[in-house]
This record gives C-alpha cells, structure tokens and sequence, in this order.
C-alpha cells in the first residue's frame, strides 16, 4: 500500500504534468486582468471616461459575479486548476463551481465550493483560509486536503492529506482532524463522523485514477458519470447496492472500466452514446 508521502507526490508529479501548462496561462491571464485593472483606474480617475469593467475579461469557463468576486465552473467530464492571489492552489473536479476574490484584502482568506476540489493551501498564520461547502465551514492555516460537496450527494466530506484542519457549521466550534482523517456532514441528520479512511480512494482523481473499495455501484455509477460526462442507469436495487472493489489507472476510458468490473460477474452493460444501461445478465 501507498505510503501517505508517496501518495502526495503523485499528486504533486500529477498536476505537473497534466496542469502545469493551464496553470501558468491562467497565471499570465490573472496578471493581465490585473494590470488592466489598475489602469482603468487611474484612467477613471483622471478622464471619467472609462469604468473597471470596461477592461475585465475572463477567461472561458469564468463569470464576473461583482468587482471583486469571480465564478469558475468547471464542466462535467473535466478537470482544471487556478491559483489564488496568495499562492494558494486549487484543483476542482468535474462538476465543480468555485466562487474566490479576485485578491484576499480582509483579515481571512474565504472561498465557496460547489463540487470536489483539492486546496494546497499557502500558509499564512496571521490570515485563515476558510473554505464554504453549503453550510459547513472548513478552516485552515496551510495545509492539503479535499472537499467532496456536490449538491446531489446525501453527504459532505473533507478528507485531510497534510497538516490539519478544523470542520464545522461555523468557525469558532471545530472538530480537528490529522492526515489520513476524514469528516463526513450527513445533510439529512445534520451529524458529524470522524472517521480514518483509504487516504487513496479520496484523492485519486487528482492523479486521474480512481480507487474502489467495497463501493456501492450506485456510488461509483456517480463518480463516472461526472469524470465522463455520461448518464448511467442500473436495473435493480440489489445490483445499485452491489459492492465493487478495484483501481483504475489514467488513461482508461469508460468501457474499459466497465469492462473489468463486469468481467466474471453476471452483470452485462450497454453503452450508446452518453448513455449507459447496467443490468443483470
């Protein structure tokens, strides 16, 4: 089994190789935006012809929300990465929205999460960085973890890699975890589980890998659906509670996965189109 370490390395040798390009475009693009601002500025100041507006763009896949605030969505069936202001790296997940300031200018760093994203948080012990999932709050000073969210998930998860972090429905009463940790928010029950997990099965879609282990197919038909932009059906009750186990490298397409996880098993699948019907044989 992976060690912790060797485990964030291939996430780190990961985004190098599949985001380092996308990362510095956006960097290069962020300075733009940033220079352009400050000369509309001082142009609005000296001629009151021009306002900020009229010289920010963003880049596809961004909406202006106000002068200071920016939407990044990210489509289904895509991974994709921004650099904060303060150095702070982000990697969202398919389906995922992030709403961030253009620059931290407060006492605290704070972003909203609608989705999965992972955060390589700069450490900064004077300015927290505080992390919005619905309604539960994760705090930071530096540190890596990732926060599991989506709106049609019955729970919330933050799944600790390095450093620490408190979890809670505010930022004063936190429940702290250590790496190999997770803390799952039930959004039915409004209860808090801390638990210790396959650090792997959390994180591997940063490397573009998935790890099953004894997963509902309900559950992995979920995480397909988004990593490929499908829609899957599965006949039966008993074959959505099924439990699967097994690990998929990058590069595999979505037939391929099914392929293995139906082979000796009296399970068939049909694929047409985006659509995907799981049954028994």
């Amino acid at each position: 089994m992976e060690t912790r370490k060797e485990i964030i390395k291939q996430m780190g040798d990961a985004m190098r190789e599949d985001i380092f390009l996308e990362v510095n475009n956006r960097i290069e693009r962020s300075l733009r935006r940033r220079f352009w601002l400050r000369i509309s500025a001082v142009a609005a100041s000296v001629t009151l012809l021009f306002s900020i507006s009229n010289y920010i763009s963003f880049h596809e896949g961004y909406k202006k929300l106000n002068s200071q605030m920016v939407e990044m969505v990210n489509p289904m069936g895509m991974r994709s990465s921004v650099v904060l202001s303060d150095g702070t790296k982000v990697i969202l997940n398919a389906g995922t929205t992030l709403s961030y300031p253009t620059a931290f200018v407060s006492g605290q760093r704070e972003v909203k999460v609608n989705g999965e994203a992972f955060f390589e948080v700069s450490h900064d012990k004077e300015h927290p960085f505080i992390v919005s999932a619905e309604n539960v709050k994760v705090k930071v000073l530096g540190t890596k973890f990732n926060v599991k969210a989506y709106d049609d998930d019955d729970n919330i998860e933050v799944t600790l890699a390095e450093g620490k972090v408190g979890v809670g429905l505010d930022t004063k009463n936190l429940i702290q975890i250590i790496p190999g940790q997770q803390i799952k928010y039930m959004k039915a029950s409004h209860r808090f589980i801390k638990r210790e997990v396959r650090l792997q099965s959390y994180t591997a879609w940063v490397c573009g890998k998935f790890y099953f282990t004894n997963y509902p197919l309900e559950k992995i038909a979920k995480q397909l659906e988004r990593s490929f932009n499908v829609r899957i059906q599965i006949l039966g009750d008993d074959l959505r509670k099924a439990a699967f186990t097994g690990d998929f490298v990058r590069g595999e397409n979505i037939d391929q996965i099914l392929r293995v996880m139906t082979a000796n098993r009296p399970i068939r699948y049909e694929i047409e189109g985006d659509q995907i019907t799981i049954s028994k044989k």
